[in-house]
Parts: structure tokens; C-alpha cells; sequence
């Protein structure tokens, strides 16, 4: 299969990073998590700039539940920009790493989160989610004399499947008009979430129905009111990854038998996940934006909660080969815990590179199993290698920081420690 220009940037990243790679395993062992810092701060750099070359300043809060580890968060941070979180944790963890804006987005506040907030309520913008956390927060704000500032999760029929989070659009006008009664809330945003985008298209359609009940319910005066909208939810990145042929609905938790996936022919190895690159998703949102919010709300900036696109570049994994149980099959000392799911068994592939044996274009049938008590522990069913791997080879897989840590679990092993490129 032909690769895009993607898979060939990173695969030249890879081979710049081997000698890199092969010293740290020699002198802290394995399995780890790598972090690499400029790709945080590329990627944090290229989805602004998207954005600026169509003449609009976005504001960045970088969602912390794709990845929360705090040298990512420092690394946003220092870049000048925000995070998002959706916890108690995760504001921790923000405030650790010196975040200085906060959007605190998320159902089901409760009190102790109100309590943390309000805490450091000069940090944070708070996205409500219903009448009932409303009231609450002007309350406990109330009762410490502060001014809370704060939007709305909204949901319409574009957000399918999100009726859990926020309320309907139609509900809109009456949230603002309970919000103005309290002197302790500034009601300033307006917030919706889509998530695993490939295209701008939810974006358009949901602005247009948004700036169509702007019109008909606000007056122009209560429309000025408002300082933000908050387009949440993940930018999918160019992805290092594809899906596997035998299930190309990603529904599906059954692979063919060890003799298929051996015979398979490289060109049918994945099929390549589609995304539009940052670049249309930023022409087509500020069109729209320009077009149809502006002229309601003048005072509203834009904010993004980018995690998927700025992370999943950020963290490689590193393990050993410690077991072969024949020329087809081996064991390492990483294991799925570090991902916290079967997504390399069944859904994704991702390619592996021996780094012992490195060869970039020699890509060989080789199941590597992790060593966790399961049979179900497994990297991928191919390798970038120039022969068979041997015991103590060298194995990474790289550019996979989204939805990886985070996910990472205390099953069977303990999840490994990261070690700073």
C-alpha cells in the first residue's frame, strides 16, 4: 500500500529518534512511555496557526482527559494556553501544572467541585450543564461573595447520542434568563461538544442552527451578553494508524484465524483512516463562524478543546521482546495495561518497529503479544523489522499519546513510568 505523506514524516521521525530510543531502553529499561515536547508545542503551533491564517485568534484549552500527563499539561501551559478539564482531578493537576485559564466542563457537579472551583474561580470558566448546577453555583458563590463566571452545554440534533451532557437548544433562552437573576453568576457562553471529527461538517451544521435560535429568541441587546462560544470536542489528527480490513466498522471483536492474518497481503494490512487536515477544518469553521455568529453575538471569542490533535504525536511506547515462542510469535515485557484496552487486537493498526533490527521498509507477519495473564494482550500482527525478532529486541510503537495513558490500568501489572525525550 502506498503510504501518505503522513506515514512517511513520521516514519523518517522514527528513524532520527533510534539512537535516542536504544540508549534510554539500555539505560532505564523497559516498558516506558516516551513523551516527546516540540510535538506538543508543533502541534499546539500548527492548529492555531490553521486558524490565524483565516484571520481569527482562537483560544486554545487543551481537553486533559486525552491525556493528563503533567508534562503535557506544563508543556501547553507554557505555551501560553488553557486546559480543559472535567474533574476534580483533572483541576488539580491543571493547577499544578499552572494553568492560568480553565474551562471546567463536565455533568453531574457536585458540591466539592463547586467547592474547588470556587477556589480558584479567578483560573476558571465554568460550562454548566443544567437549572440545577446553576442554582446550586450561584448559591455557594453567593455565599462567598464572588462573581462566577459561566456558560452552557447545549445539544441539538447534531449531537446525536450527547443527550446525556448539557441541555437542548430550545432551553437556551430559559438557562439565560434563570442565570441573570443571580448576581453571584456572569453568564457569558455558550458551549456544545462533537467528538472523533473527521470533517468540518458537524461544526457547520451546528452553527447554523445555533446563530438561526440566536435570531429568533434574543434580542439584540441579550446578545452582547455573551463573550465565548466553546466548539468542544476533539480535531482528529492525520492519524498514524488504520483500521484493520477484517473490521472496517470497528464493531466487531473477532480477527481471523493466525493462518489469514500471516497470508495477508501488505496491501491489505489497513485501510487508511480519512481525516481532513486542520487546515479545512479551520477555513470552513471561521467562514461559518464570520458568517453567521459574529454578526449576532460581536462580543464572543472562540475557544477549541483540541486533545486528540495535540497529544497523539506526544507519547511513543517502548518495550522488549523477552519471550519467542516461534519465528511468528513473541512475548514482550509492555502490555496492553499501558492502553488499557484490546484497541491493537481488534480495531487499530499501528506499525511496530523493531529498533534492534530497524528497517523501514521490510514490514514481516509477527504477532507480539504483551505478557499480561489474557490472551488478549496484543500489539499487532506486523513488524518493521530485518529479520525475525530475537529476545531482547527492542520494540516501539510510536505516536500513540491519545487515549493511551490516560486509559492505562493497574491490571495485572503496574502501569510504567514515562521518561522525558
Amino acid at each position: 500500500m502506498e503510504k501518505s505523506s503522513n506515514f512517511k514524516s513520521r516514519f523518517q521521525k522514527v528513524k532520527i529518534l533510534r539512537p535516542k530510543l536504544l540508549e534510554v531502553a539500555k539505560k532505564t529499561g523497559t516498558p516506558l512511555y516516551l513523551y516527546d515536547k516540540e510535538e506538543v508545542k508543533k502541534n499546539v503551533q500548527t492548529f492555531k496557526n490553521a486558524f490565524k491564517k483565516e484571520g481569527l485568534n482562537i483560544n486554545v484549552f487543551f481537553a486533559t482527559k486525552s491525556n493528563y500527563y503533567l508534562g503535557i499539561l506544563k508543556t501547553v501551559v507554557q505555551e501560553k494556553e488553557g486546559l480543559d478539564v472535567s474533574s476534580q482531578r483533572e483541576l488539580k493537576l491543571a493547577i499544578e501544572a499552572g494553568a492560568k485559564k480553565i474551562i471546567y466542563t463536565g455533568p453531574g457537579k457536585a458540591e466539592k467541585d463547586f467547592e474547588l472551583i470556587l477556589k480558584h474561580h479567578e483560573k476558571i470558566t465554568v460550562n454548566l450543564e443544567s437549572i440545577r448546577e446553576l442554582k446550586l453555583l450561584a448559591k455557594m458563590a453567593e455565599a462567598k461573595k464572588i462573581t462566577m463566571r459561566c456558560g452552557v452545554r447545549i445539544y441539538t440534533k447534531v449531537q446525536s447520542g450527547w443527550t446525556k451532557f448539557g441541555t437542548p437548544i430550545d432551553n437556551l433562552k430559559t438557562f439565560f434568563n434563570e442565570a441573570k437573576k443571580y448576581k453571584s453568576i456572569n453568564f457569558c457562553g455558550i458551549h456544545f461538544h462533537i467528538s472523533y471529527n473527521k470533517t468540518p461538517e458537524k461544526y457547520i451544521k451546528t452553527f447554523k442552527i445555533l446563530a438561526e435560535y440566536l435570531k429568533k429568541n434574543f434580542t439584540e441587546s441579550e446578545r452582547k451578553n455573551f463573550e465565548y462560544i466553546d466548539m468542544g470536542g476533539g480535531f482528529y489528527p492525520q492519524p498514524f494508524e488504520g483500521i484493520y480490513p477484517w473490521n472496517p466498522e470497528e464493531d466487531s471483536m473477532e480477527v481471523p484465524s493466525e493462518k489469514e492474518i500471516m497470508e495477508t497481503k501488505i496491501g491489505k494490512r489497513y485501510i487508511p483512516i480519512k481525516v481532513d487536515p486542520v487546515e479545512k477544518f479551520a477555513k470552513e469553521i471561521v467562514k461559518i463562524y464570520k458568517k453567521e455568529i459574529l454578526p449576532l453575538l460581536p462580543n464572543v471569542s472562540l475557544y477549541a478543546e483540541p486533545g486528540r490533535y495535540i497529544c497523539h504525536s506526544a507519547m511513543h511506547m517502548l518495550f522488549k521482546i523477552i519471550d519467542i515462542k516461534n519465528p511468528k510469535l513473541g512475548i514482550t515485557d509492555g502490555s496492553n495495561n499501558m492502553i488499557g484496552w484490546e484497541r491493537y487486537q481488534f480495531f487499530h493498526y499501528v506499525p511496530l518497529f523493531n529498533l534492534s533490527q530497524f528497517d523501514q521498509k521490510n514490514e514481516i507477519p509477527f504477532i507480539t503479544y504483551g505478557s499480561l495473564c489474557t490472551p488478549d494482550d496484543i500489539w499487532g500482527y506486523y513488524i518493521y523489522s530485518k529479520t525475525t525478532p530475537k529476545e531482547g529486541d527492542i520494540i516501539v510503537m510510536p505516536f500513540q499519546g491519545a487515549y493511551t495513558y490516560t486509559f492505562a490500568q493497574n491490571f495485572i501489572k503496574e502501569i510504567p513510568p514515562v521518561y522525558d525525550l
